[in-house]
């Protein structure tokens, strides 16, 4: 057991160069064609308690995760979190993702809370440009999240971790979200705000702005923002042409 939870921690995928980008200019002179947002720890603050709710599971069980493998596991699927988890706890890994997705479920059936700034962007770029939700979540959970959100009826397509063949963060998931949009991803903007996530988008080649929300998270970006309310942002978004 403990084998397989070091190779799937292990896994990774080369980082991608951060190269020259538009938006090494704050506010960029440039505008892209369509955008692709995660959704947990960056629309809503559902990673954040996704987070709590796994070092809860491995307190009751009298274990810990160490620093490494926290901000390792952080941001990717919930096979890699359950495997892991259930190593560290020494129960069947079957049995942990049942307690802990259903433990989730019952949770996210809760109010969810918006990141600060988060739908209002969203909102606003998808008024004049395509837009899409790529998750690691399964889809059940993300439609959920999506419809409780309000935005269900606001993008233009979304994509769950059972419509790739690799999660994140391999770039599988940006890939499939540029093409349900018709875009390249070299002209889509992509919003992530955790190291796997960053990792998929730069690997997909989008321009990317990272916005981390959990301690320990370090996404590299060629551009990062404290929040999605920066008011830079706001407006440089209200100077996008619209094309739709």
């Amino acid at each position: 057991m403990q084998a397989r939870v070091d190779t799937l921690v292990g896994m990774s995928f080369e980082p991608a160069a951060l190269l020259a980008s538009p938006l090494d200019q704050w506010p960029p002179r440039w505008a892209p064609s369509a955008v692709i947002f995660d959704c947990d720890g960056l629309l809503v603050d559902t990673e954040g308690q996704w987070v709590a709710l796994q070092d809860s599971y491995l307190s009751q069980h009298g274990a810990t995760l160490d620093p490494a493998t926290r901000r390792a596991i952080t941001g990717r699927s919930v096979e890699v979190v359950v495997t892991t988890i259930a190593g560290a706890v020494g129960k069947d890994p079957h049995r942990v993702g049942e307690e802990l997705v259903a433990a989730h479920r019952e949770h996210i059936g809760e109010k969810l809370s918006p990141l600060p700034g988060a739908l209002e962007a969203l909102r606003a770029m998808a008024a004049v440009r395509p837009v899409a939700v790529a998750s690691n979540s399964p889809r059940e959970m993300l439609d959920l999240k999506l419809t409780e959100l309000g935005i269900a009826g606001v993008i233009d397509a979304s994509v769950a971790i059972e419509d790739v063949a690799e999660p994140k963060p391999a770039p599988d998931m940006y890939l499939a979200a540029a093409r349900a949009l018709g875009a390249d991803p070299a002209d889509c903007l992509g919003f992530e705000d955790s190291e796997t996530g960053a990792e998929a988008a730069l690997a997909a080649g989008l321009q990317l702005i990272a916005v981390p929300s959990i301690p320990g998270q370090e996404p590299r970006a060629p551009r990062r923002l404290t929040s999605m309310a920066d008011p830079v942002l706001t407006g440089w978004i209200a100077q996008w042409e619209a094309r739709r």
